[in-house]
């Protein structure tokens, strides 16, 4: 059985991206959440913009989305941990008690 750590980090969380979107000039790039093409939709391609954060240079910006997508991580590892999400560890097929959990 995996461990809430192993199912968090093969969980696709998108990649990290930036764009030339930022409304002043002095930090023109925005953190993007590429999160690929999508089998459904209207649009081929998912994104998120992360909003309200703009930055200088698109490292800058790129490393904040990827901070955000290693934050997700994290709380879903916690989230499995925690006794109050049952349904949440069934369906990543975990023991429906959290302390069953290695």
């Amino acid at each position: 059985m995996k461990t809430p750590e192993q199912i968090a980090a093969e969980f696709d969380f998108g990649k990290p991206s930036a764009a030339k979107r930022g409304r002043r000039k002095e930090w023109p790039f925005v953190p993007i959440i590429n999160y690929g093409r999508q089998p459904v939709g209207v649009y081929m391609t998912r994104t998120m913009q992360l909003k309200g954060l703009a930055y200088a240079t698109r490292e800058e910006a790129v490393e904040r989305a990827a901070k955000h997508i290693d934050g997700n991580r994290t709380e879903l590892a916690r989230k499995l941990r925690d006794p109050r999400y049952r349904a949440l560890r069934l369906q990543y097929g975990l023991p429906e008690e959290a302390h069953d959990i290695r």
